[in-house]
This record gives structure tokens, sequence and C-alpha cells, in this order.
């Protein structure tokens, strides 16, 4: 029979081991040289100085992706709103709170800035208090209480006008919807923001968006193809869109 040789343990060849290193570092440096530009996690707006209106989202998307550029070799920046995960290190980050700020500050970076890509996952609030009560409203005298809201400005809507030739990823969250549906938002969605490509999720999905550390996403371009996700972690999504993002940065 075979000769069994005892306590031989396979180790890896020398070849294998350097172009298993060799494939790592060329993936993780395609963004070298390059600007990235990240909103990530929610904003939030005040009905007055300690009640706020905002939404459910971690950050762990949009933080997620600002690690996966910066290992990649990119110079990122992260407008940060109210997200519950830590930012990544070696990531310059701007803390943002109310839309409006998040607003100002992609303002002043696309604008002081050349950004080569700008990838917009934050989850902005996208109403607001008319006007935010300067005290904090008391519970005991007032027994109802009326807000009237005001929609809040659309940052994905100026960063073409601001910086026509940066990448543009925008993303869309959506609730209850068919894939179907979900495809046809981000196509609407995609040519209202004139973005070169939309992330979108629906957020009803079990396991898919707020909070969890998982995601199923559709990425549709320009070209009207579409790219879908299937359910898998934040960070492999991340790595996935860079890929196509990379891919699509050298074609032009």
């Amino acid at each position: 029979g075979p000769r069994i040789e005892e306590g031989k343990a396979k180790i890896a060849e020398v070849k294998d081991v350097v172009s298993a290193v060799i494939r790592k570092l060329a993936v993780a440096k395609d963004l070298v040289g390059k600007r990235v530009l990240v909103t990530a996690g929610p904003t939030l707006e005040y009905i007055d100085p300690i009640r706020i209106i905002t939404n459910k989202s971690s950050g762990k998307m949009g933080v997620a992706i600002a690690e996966e550029a910066m290992l990649r070799g990119a110079e990122v920046t992260l407008i940060y709103g109210s997200g519950t995960v830590s930012p990544p290190l070696g990531v310059r980050v701007i803390n943002v709170e109310t839309t409006e700020d998040m607003y100002n500050a992609v303002m002043a970076e696309l604008k002081s800035s050349k950004y080569d890509v700008m990838m917009a996952a934050g989850a902005a609030a996208d109403f607001a208090p008319e006007r935010p009560i300067k005290h904090k409203v008391p519970t005991r005298t007032t027994p109802e209480l009326f807000l009237k809201l005001k929609s809040t400005p659309k940052i994905i809507d100026i960063v073409k006008k601001v910086s026509p030739s940066t990448f543009l990823a925008a993303f869309k969250a959506e609730y209850g919807l068919s894939d179907k549906e979900l495809i046809k938002s981000a196509h609407h969605r995609l040519k209202s923001a004139n973005a070169d490509l939309v992330v979108a999720n629906d957020v009803s999905r079990n396991a898919v968006g707020f909070k969890v550390d998982t995601n199923e996403v559709f990425i549709v371009d320009k070209d009207g193809s579409v790219v879908h996700i299937p359910l898998t972690t934040k960070r492999e999504v991340a790595k996935k869109l860079l890929d196509i993002i990379v891919k699509k940065l050298s074609y032009n």
C-alpha cells in the first residue's frame, strides 16, 4: 500500500507563498494616488436641544468602504455622522451631526481638493423640524407637540455640479420592494444625481442594511448593467464594490 509519512505537515511551496503575497499586495494597492471621499452614518436633526429625529443607520457600510479604500492605498476622507462603529485608523475623519453639516462638509471637501471618487453611503436625515425649539420642551405642560418638517438639502445632487470629474457612487435604501422595483429605483436615483453607479438595498429584508453586519445590494451603472451581491458581510460588499469602481476608473 501507499507509504505513510508520520508527522509531516504539508508546507506550502515557497513559490505559492510568494504568489499569494504578491496577489494580496496587488489587490490591496490598486487605489494608490487616488483621493476618496466617503460619507457614512446617520445624521440627526434637533426638535429641541435634547430631542432629535434620526434613522437607524449604524455607519458600518460606509466605515467598511472607507477602510477598504484605505487598505488599497487611497487617501481617504470620511465624513461621519453619528454612527455606532469606530472610524478606521489611517482615515481622515470629519465628524458631523445634521444633514446640513454633512452637506457643508461635502461641499467644502469637493471644492478644496480634487477627489477621484465619492461614495455616499451616509444616511442623511431627509426631514428636519422647520423651526427647532430653542429650549427643552416640558412634557408636563405639553401634552401634544406639533412639528412641521421640511426636507433637507440632497447631498447627492450637488456632487457632480461641484466636481464633475469625481466618480460618484450613490447609495439608495428602500423598504419592501421587489428586486425589479429596487433596480428601477436605483436607475431613477442614478439619473437624478447624474451618478456613475448606484448601490441599492432593501432594509426590510432579513439581515440587510441598518445595524447588522451583513448586506445584500444591487449595483446599477450608467450602461444599465446590474450586479447583484447576494447576502454577505459588509466588508465583502465593500471589497466587491471597490473592485467594480477600480475597473471603471481604469477604463476612463
